[in-house]
């Protein structure tokens, strides 16, 4: 579509070029009859003249029009050859009924239609000099010669100006594929992690990897329902996309992977799908990334904003889930006992279990919290995170 107009149909374009060819072909009728008052001029002359209307209205009332003008094209080349008799097979307009059929018969269906349409053709030719009889006249008279050669020439410069505006049309067809594309991978990259983006692209299905040591977070907004019914359906709406907006950022800072938001609910993990050395710490850090995030977000909201956090280190499977609207998710009782941390942890404060203490100990200020009752996983030490 151009400047908001359709492209125009095969039928069409090929309209205009048989009304180009039957003015040549009334050209050469005329230079090439013996007597211009004989009825095989003047049903030449009808023939040329309502030939490109009436197959292009019999495209248009049939059922299928590609199939019509399948026809049309091949009934086109019968008509060359009963014109190339009818001149008496003279050279030049030889030259220009090949030059032209050679074209259409290529650029309309390829080189194996060019084959088909020689049936046509030779049919054509047989028809006229039954009609006409037989009449050879190689040489050709100078004004016969300048109309072919002017109609070959006119009819290449045509061919070839259709083809760069059809380059044209390709290239911002591509530019527009490629912007499509671009904005295709960014809703991809917000969807999923990086790396198994990639490996989507690829084709691998299904997406199931374990991991043998990662860190998993999990962050909870407090009293989140009072909140709501506060702010209602809006203002709830624009707090949780300025809360999600700076955790999303601190993730990215910290090579964290953002798993999902189930509501008031934060789900992120350090070291899967992308491998991370100190996963342990980037967690921790993280974690207080978010609640300097939330003390941010309360202060331009002008809202009590407070997180539970909870931390846990751990194997866990991970993998692409669903077939049309397919999402990342971890499985396992690392992830299960991350949530159960969180739920013991005070607002505003970050709760971290035995596992993520022993990685964290040499690097960050903790302190226990004492034997906690994990519902599903017995008794487990829990440390504060200092702040």
């Amino acid at each position: 579509m151009k400047n908001g107009r359709p492209a125009p149909s095969s039928a069409q374009v090929n309209h205009m070029l048989r009304t180009i060819g039957g003015a040549w072909v009334l050209a050469i009728v005329v230079c090439t009859a013996a007597d211009l008052r004989s009825p095989a001029f003047w049903l030449w002359f009808a023939i040329a003249l309502l030939w490109p209307h009436l197959v292009y209205w019999m495209a248009h009332r049939a059922q299928n029009m590609h199939r019509a003008e399948t026809i049309n094209v091949l009934l086109d080349f019968f008509w060359f050859g009963v014109v190339a008799a009818f001149a008496s097979f003279q050279l030049w307009p030889l030259i220009a009924m090949a030059v032209i059929a050679i074209l259409n018969g290529i650029l309309y269906g390829g080189p194996r239609f060019l084959l088909r349409a020689i049936l046509p053709l030779s049919v054509g030719v047989v028809a006229s000099l039954v009609i006409f009889g037989f009449h050879v006249k190689l040489e050709s008279s100078p004004i016969t010669m300048v109309v072919s050669v002017s109609t070959i020439l006119f009819y290449t410069s045509l061919i070839a100006t259709a083809n760069r505006g059809l380059r044209r049309r390709q290239s911002a067809t591509r530019k527009a594929l490629e912007i499509e594309e671009r904005k295709s991978n960014e809703l991809l990259h917000n969807m999923l992690p990086g790396p198994i983006v990639g490996r989507l692209k690829l084709g691998e299905k299904p997406i199931a990897d374990q991991f043998s040591d990662v860190t998993v977070i999990f962050a909870d907004l407090v009293e989140f329902t009072p909140l709501a019914e506060r702010l209602g359906a809006r203002g709830t709406v624009l707090l949780l996309n300025d809360l999600f907006r700076r955790f999303d950022a601190a993730a990215a800072r910290y090579g964290v992977e953002k798993i999902e938001t189930t509501g008031d609910g934060y789900l992120a993990v350090a070291g899967a799908p992308a491998a991370l050395c100190q996963h342990a710490a980037a967690a921790a850090d993280f974690a207080r990334a978010l609640i300097t995030a939330a003390a941010e977000c309360a202060e331009s909201n002008a809202e009590r904003v407070q997180l539970r956090i909870g931390l846990h280190t751990g194997p866990i499977y991970g993998g692409v889930v669903g077939e049309n609207r397919f999402h990342y998710k971890i499985f396992g009782d690392t992830v299960n006992i991350a949530s159960r941390v969180q739920g013991q942890a005070l607002p505003g404060r970050i709760l971290v279990s035995a596992t993520a203490h022993r990685a964290l100990q040499a690097t960050h200020a903790m302190e226990e919290r004492g034997p906690v009752e994990l519902k599903g996983h017995g008794s487990m030490l829990l440390y504060w995170l200092a702040a």
